[in-house]
């Protein structure tokens, strides 16, 4: 039966099931109950959390029994209109839970202590509320309360007083709330000088002249910026960001990686002071509260943030800059798996703003668009000022195998190059996209690899620990001494990782100041920021490290870059692996020369020939496109196909392969013949976390259709396979 309430609302719950729910709301909660609100409920036989999304909503069937809305939540983050229309597409586009993806767009609630406030839910009872006189607790607790309705602090009540305090609210007797401390104060930031803008160069005005009037017109553009590195894009940002601001509209500013905003915030701060926030995953709780309210009050007008930020509250959009919009890390790979970039550009579209693409390697998907002219194309040409592009040398290792009769990481080329750099006091990038001190260990005698005892991984030997660990889990393990299949006593490390070329690099050097970047350097809150503080400061001579090291950096001291095994991931099993060695090797490439004097770049690599490394070598993007985009539409993947993979998995490996094959029926009936749809197959990484893993890869020149097929297909399938089994990846950035 329904509640005798007269009022419902609608609740999206954090939880994987694409629904919502129906609550009742007390009639002393109704003045408070509003779209955004935040409220606990009771779930099943436990209390959650939701956010409201409809009020006043239809009353359920008659035979429904409704459950009442036990709080409404004060001081929390709550989503505005704007956020909420987001999270609703994020829900539909991705299929997704709306709870679920509003829990992304939210930042996590800060520690505090609760202060707990209590009401009656019926004023004007009877003091005792009809209580039995064996409830003498609950009795006395009641009779404490005020009989008009209003709520009083009991957080310094007794324990046992608040006990019944609970058993009341769950009587439907009394209300309880916890009021959060507010989390107001000091923006989180020390006063920066003001810093004048550069002068920009006739390319820069030019597309500055493109983006300004788009911004002033207030109305929908999205716009690629194709330009070298080095070429001014940053400045391009900035002087937009002014236009934006001048106009009264709001700026939405998104990179990558957490790690390009330490110098970048300062660079913003310097120019626009006050007006800025940060926001990412990097700052504690309490920290990403204060920012996200003043964002909220409209305290500040500009953010700068990692793909989490396109939830920003940011008032009055006009302006949305994704940089390095081609980079992968855009892509979020757990629930929900959105893509920051492509929800900046519906953001844009929403507000009538001006969204402004930028990278020198942009995405298939973005450089088609671009051409299609379904956005604008602007390009920036060479660098500032005529730098001239570094010079790129593919080393054939095959050769530096048969000169010394082995494998060295670093060659001879490479080391020459380096030593050269040193000499001239200048700075060096080493780029090995591997962490540890090997990749794997083996067995020579019967050829067995230590894997994780969770995941079909190889566990790579980390030596300052002396440990094995996955990095897939995280599951690590003691070092071996002997073969745990047969026994022997010699086992050999294969293929280096940062920690054994940062080792070999200072044997070579020892002389210079040698730093590694990856992610067993910067675990410690800071160490990323005062690693790349350090190398600008020019107090390292050598910076060697991962991917990290690769992305947006402006380090002018930097005239040498090398990269090892240049070509190690044109052979995986994805069919973005081209795009993304291509994009990867420019960006490291674009580090070196950037100051006034010519940068050397050296790409290592055992097929030296290969037309993606050939490309790259000479910062082609456009041949490298040419070439790419054709063998896409032959195949139909994107950006000529949309495509969903459905990854099932369970800790058993039968129940995955059925579990799949259920869904890849359903997926192809419910499809109609108008799908392409491969599979069921095992995943490239068969077991992860302990479960066995088994995909569906389904695609479709139309978009609607397929995701229509993809959810009728898991509502067919909703009472045999359960949903905690299947994870699905609309857009997927990674096949592995």
């Amino acid at each position: 039966m329904t509640s005798a309430s007269a009022a419902f609302a609608e609740i999206a719950l954090p939880v994987p099931i694409r629904r919502t729910w129906t609550y009742a709301v007390p009639e002393t909660l109704v003045p408070r109950i509003g779209a955004g609100r935040r409220v606990r409920v009771p779930l099943g036989k436990r209390a959650a959390v939701g956010t409201v999304v409809g009020f006043p909503a239809p009353p359920p069937g008659e035979d429904v029994e409704v459950r009442d809305i036990t709080a409404v939540l004060e001081g929390e983050p709550e989503p505005n209109a704007e956020i909420l229309a987001l999270t609703r597409f994020v829900s539909e586009y991705y299929l997704c839970s709306w709870g679920e993806a509003i829990e992304a767009a939210l930042p996590p609630t800060p520690p505090a202590e609760p202060a707990t406030r209590v009401a009656r839910r019926a004023p004007g009872t009877a003091s005792d509320g009809g209580l039995p006189p064996a409830a003498s607790a609950r009795r006395r607790v009641l009779a404490r309360l005020p009989h008009d309705g209003s709520a009083v602090e009991v957080a310094s009540w007794p324990a046992a007083d608040r006990r019944a305090l609970r058993e009341l609210a769950r009587a439907g007797i009394a209300i309880v709330e916890d009021v959060r401390a507010a989390l107001d104060g000091p923006p989180s930031f020390a006063p920066v000088e003001r810093a004048a803008a550069l002068v920009p160069t006739q390319a820069q005005a030019d597309v500055l002249a493109a983006i300004s009037a788009a911004v002033a017109s207030c109305t929908y553009a999205p716009l690629l910026l194709y330009g070298a590195t080095g070429s001014g894009k940053t400045e391009v940002y900035l002087r937009s960001a002014e236009a934006a601001l001048a106009c009264g509209r709001g700026v939405l500013y998104l990179v990558p990686e957490i790690g390009l905003t330490p110098l970048l915030t300062t660079r913003l701060r310097a120019r626009f002071g006050a007006d800025v926030e940060v926001l990412h995953s990097g700052l504690d709780r309490r920290e990403r509260a204060r920012a996200w309210r003043r964002v909220a009050r409209g305290e500040c007008r500009f953010v700068l943030g990692t793909r989490s930020a396109v939830f920003s509250p940011v008032a009055m959009l006009g302006l949305v800059i994704v940089d390095e919009e081609h980079d992968g890390s855009y892509k979020q790979e757990d629930a929900p798996r959105y893509n920051g970039r492509d929800l900046a550009i519906f953001r844009a579209r929403e507000a009538g703003a001006t969204a402004v693409l930028g990278s020198a390697t942009p995405s298939m998907e973005s450089f088609q668009h671009a051409r299609a002219g379904r956005y604008g194309m602007l390009r920036l040409g060479g660098r500032v000022e005529s730098r001239p592009l570094p010079d790129v040398e593919i080393v054939d290792m095959r050769r530096e195998f048969e000169r010394v009769g082995g494998i060295r990481p670093v060659s001879a080329a490479l080391r020459n190059a380096l030593a050269g750099a040193l000499e001239r006091g200048e700075q060096a990038l080493v780029l090995r996209n591997r962490r540890g001190w090997a990749a794997a260990v083996f067995c020579p005698r019967c050829g067995n690899r230590l894997h994780c005892a969770r995941c079909a991984v190889a566990l790579t030997w980390h030596r300052a620990e002396r440990r094995l660990r996955c990095h897939a889990c995280g599951w690590s393990r003691r070092e071996a001494k002997v073969c745990p299949h047969c026994g022997h006593a010699d086992l050999k490390h294969l293929g280096e990782g940062s920690e054994r070329i940062e080792a070999e690099l200072r044997e070579l050097f020892p002389q210079a100041i040698i730093r590694r970047m990856d992610r067993d350097t910067v675990r410690s809150r800071g160490a990323h920021e005062a690693l790349l503080r350090a190398f600008d400061r020019r107090e390292i001579d050598l910076l060697v490290g991962t991917q990290m090291i690769a992305k947006g950096h402006d380090f002018p001291g930097v005239t040498v870059v090398g990269v090892l095994a240049a070509d190690h991931a044109l052979g995986l099993p994805d069919f973005r692996a081209g795009e993304r060695t291509f994009q990867l090797l420019t960006q490291v490439a674009g580090r070196a020369g950037r100051g006034d004097r010519p940068g050397r770049v050296m790409l290592q690599a055992f097929d030296p020939g290969h037309a993606v490394l050939r490309d790259a070598a000479v910062q082609d993007f456009e041949r490298f496109f040419e070439r790419e985009i054709a063998y896409r539409r032959a195949m139909r993947y994107p950006p000529f196909a949309a495509v969903v993979n459905v990854v099932v998995s369970d800790r058993d490996a039968g129940r995955a392969a059925e579990w799949s094959e259920r869904i890849a029926s359903a997926v192809r009936e419910a499809g109609g013949g108008r799908l392409l749809v491969a599979g069921p197959a095992p995943a490239p990484v068969e077991r992860l976390r302990g479960r066995y893993r088994w995909q569906v890869l389904a695609r479709s020149a139309g978009r609607r259709q397929l995701h229509s097929a993809i959810a009728a297909a898991l509502t067919a399938v909703e009472t045999e396979v359960p949903r905690r089994a299947v994870h699905v990846d609309v857009d997927p950035y990674s096949l592995l």
